[in-house]
């Protein structure tokens, strides 16, 4: 079991080079997730990278816990699939205008992998067995 920081990594999840927790997705797909900071009313602030063999299509600090939550595996987990379900949205989902600020990399990237990365994103189907439960780290929770 790895351990960063005291917590105890999710099944699945490794330390990267960054030291960050990191969440192998598919054979392909890395989503690499930390605490940034804290918000004035105590959210955690994450830092992520999201990964297509080692090559960044997003990273940002732009998305945060609710408040009050405490760093654990579990909040690792739920983190991960917030960031996943945002990065995943696709047109249709969202307004149009939500993509205005993607990079061409980043459009051609949603339009290949972002419906099937979406499914690991789903909070009541898992997208590695169908189970019902979050996916980071399945083996069957």
């Amino acid at each position: 079991m790895a351990v960063l920081d005291g917590i105890a990594l999710p099944t699945r999840w490794q330390i990267t080079s960054r030291l960050l927790a990191g969440w192998p997705i598919d054979a392909s797909h890395l989503l690499e997730l930390w605490p940034h900071s804290r918000t004035d009313d105590g959210r955690i602030r994450w830092l992520y990278r999201l990964s297509r063999h080692n090559t960044t299509i997003f990273s940002a600090t732009d998305i945060s816990s609710p408040v009050g939550v405490v760093l654990s595996a579990d909040t690792l987990i739920k983190s991960a699939t917030t960031v996943l379900s945002y990065l995943t949205l696709r047109p249709g989902d969202t307004d149009a205008d939500y993509f205005d600020a993607y990079t061409p990399a980043q459009l051609a990237w949603r339009d290949c992998y972002a419906e099937e990365l979406s499914l690991y994103a789903l909070e009541d189907l898992c997208g590695y067995c169908g189970a019902d439960h979050l996916s980071p780290g399945c083996d069957k929770r």
